[in-house]
């Protein structure tokens, strides 16, 4: 619009823009469209719309029986005469003089909930997402309404999904919606949630996707990450797995070696060594042997002792005991009753612990007997006489 005015004089003069007319083109010229196609009529504009009449001089006109007779009225709109025209009455979604123009239901944005709006004639539909339904997607779908938790978990309802709070020892894998052609997917959640959408599919650019085990019906399994030790048998339970230890382990994951030294199973002073699910007894120096230490080391079953002594069994040894005549620690050496030359006058000293001298010396009884063995005989030089020098057997042995 554009208006211009006499300087001085309280006058102005406005050019309307098209569409629109009037001293102050604030009315709206719905002829400005050329709305009556019928040939002879003109349109006149009025602050209620627009009529179709006759034109002055009725060229065409009185052609036509009707002004409606044409059809005038677009997508099945009716027509009605009026003063001097016509005037359509539109169907719903329809509007302008000749209900040419259809009207976008969705420019007031009637779906909710990030839902799409189709139009229609006359109406439209709304299209939810996920999680939503009612003409205009308004209601907010409890998905945990069908209790999808198994096991006793808990359902949390969310928008557009829900999300599964499992007891302890179960869990699942599970995917969220994702805009934009993708779905991506959670992968294995803890022990106490899982998610899960409650539909499948492809709705307007948005995946929609799930797997199994979303609704704690997966048992995990407390064995897969091996906790028992020391071959141990893992068990596995709900919530909880306990180890079957193998022989000489103990402990919640058969972690401690038992010390079977603990019981002081070694006797007599043997030292104990603590291996796998048993131990060992060395006996070394003790004087004893067996498993345990428990036997005395018969050193005596050697007959260590000579010239008929007695062996005497002792703790880590043994001892001798010899006759009358003999010494050292196996009764091996015989006493030299001859060295200090006991025999006088050239006299012969004669052994009594010489077995030789037994049968061929006189005063010698015919057999040996170590019980006679100690002492000596003098076997005097003719001319001399004396005592035999007898050594006599007290009974008493030497050790």
């Amino acid at each position: 619009m554009t208006c211009t005015g006499t300087p001085g004089l309280l006058e102005y003069q406005c050019v309307c823009t098209p569409g629109s007319a009037g001293a102050d083109c604030d009315s709206v010229d719905e002829c400005e469209s050329s709305p009556c196609t019928a040939p002879g009529f003109e349109c006149v504009d009025s602050p209620s719309g627009y009529t179709c009449r006759c034109q002055l001089d009725g060229e065409g006109c009185q052609a036509e029986s009707s002004v409606c007779s044409s059809q005038p009225c677009l997508n099945n709109g009716t027509c009605v005469e009026a003063a001097g025209g016509f005037r359509c009455l539109c169907l719903p979604g329809f509007s302008g003089a000749t209900c040419g123009d259809d009207i976008d239901e969705c420019a007031s944005g009637p779906c909710r909930n990030g839902a799409i709006c189709r139009d229609s004639a006359g109406q439209y539909s709304c299209f939810c997402v996920p999680g939503f339904q009612g003409s205009n997607c308004e209601i907010d779908i409890d998905e945990c309404a069908s209790r999808p938790c198994r096991n006793h978990g808990t359902c949390l309802n969310h928008m557009d999904h829900y999300q599964c709070h499992c007891a302890p020892g179960y869990a699942g894998t599970a995917a969220l919606p994702q805009r934009g052609g993708h779905y991506e997917s959670c992968g294995f959640m803890s022990d106490f949630q899982a998610v899960h959408t409650h539909f499948c599919g492809f709705v307007t650019g948005v995946f929609l996707f799930f797997n199994k085990g979303v609704n704690c019906d997966t048992e995990i399994d407390e064995c897969a990450s091996e906790p028992c030790q020391n071959g141990a048998l893992c068990n596995d339970h709900v919530g909880f797995y306990t180890c079957t230890c193998a022989p000489g382990y103990e402990g919640t994951q058969c972690e401690v070696d038992i010390n079977e030294c603990e019981s002081q199973p070694c006797q007599s002073n043997g030292t104990c060594h603590d291996l796998i699910n048993s131990y060992h007894c060395d006996c070394s120096d003790t004087g004893f042997e067996g498993a345990h230490c428990e036997l005395d080391i018969l050193e005596c079953a050697s007959d260590p002792c000579h010239n008929s002594a007695t062996c005497l069994e002792g703790i880590k040894g043994y001892s001798c005991a010899c006759w009358p005549g003999y010494t050292g620690q196996d009764c091996e050496e015989d006493v030299d009753e001859c060295v200090t030359q006991p025999c006088h006058n050239g006299g012969l000293c004669l052994e009594r612990s010489n077995p030789a001298h037994y049968g061929t010396q006189p005063h010698f009884p015919s057999n040996f007997s170590y019980s006679q063995a100690a002492g000596f005989l003098c076997q005097c030089q003719p001319g001399f006489s004396g005592e035999l020098k007898l050594i006599p057997w007290t009974h008493t042995l030497l050790f």
